[in-house]
């Protein structure tokens, strides 16, 4: 039993290891990706953000996954672009003094936020300044940035408001459910700097 035990606390340990430091973010210079889907900028996107929340997403079960990025037209998942999302603070308020009274989940790549315990106005107000986004790295490096950073980390991120569509289908990656009467929106970050207090 203390075998069983042992072996699967070293296989946690690795998985965790993989997905803090390995795991594969895809980003725009990465052979393959714009020959499968058309990403176009819609509007300018920069400020200070306290990251609440970081969550890998991947393609469903029913997508075929291509053995390589170089099969064209293979991609039919917002996930060969984007497998990472986040949710944001603008930081108004005081976050730290919320955190124990929130709980967020996700579904559809969109996050949910419950309070318990919160008077209803400061809940509101807390919701006005969430980002709810389906991130996309223009570069090798922004990836690793992101796949660093770490709930309660302050950034700088400087990026555009995009539209995805896959160029075979030409389906449109940008509807999903809504977080507080507001779309979730996908970001590509072109530059992300942490912000050291």
């Amino acid at each position: 039993m203390e075998k069983l035990l042992a072996t699967a606390a070293v296989f946690a340990l690795m998985l965790w290891i993989w997905s803090e430091y390995f795991r594969a973010i895809p980003h725009l210079e990465q052979t393959g990706v714009l020959k499968n889907f058309q990403v176009t900028p819609t509007q300018a996107f920069s400020g200070e953000y306290v990251l609440l929340d970081k969550r890998y997403y991947s393609a469903s079960s029913r997508t075929l996954h291509p053995a390589a990025p170089t099969v064209v037209g293979g991609f039919q998942d917002l996930a060969y672009v984007s497998n990472i999302d986040l949710l944001l603070s603008s930081g108004a308020n005081d976050i730290q003094s919320l955190k124990y009274h929130l709980e967020w989940s996700q579904q559809n790549r969109c996050f949910s936020v419950q309070a318990k315990d919160v008077p209803s106005i400061q809940i509101e107000q807390l919701k006005s300044e969430l980002q709810n986004v389906s991130v996309i790295a223009q570069s090798e490096d922004v990836a690793n940035c992101i796949r660093r950073l770490k709930s309660g980390d302050r950034v700088e991120i400087l990026g555009e408001w995009v539209d995805v569509h896959s160029i075979k289908t030409g389906k449109s990656y940008n509807t999903y459910n809504v977080l507080n009467k507001k779309p979730c929106h996908i970001l590509k970050i072109n530059a992300i700097r942490l912000i050291k207090d």
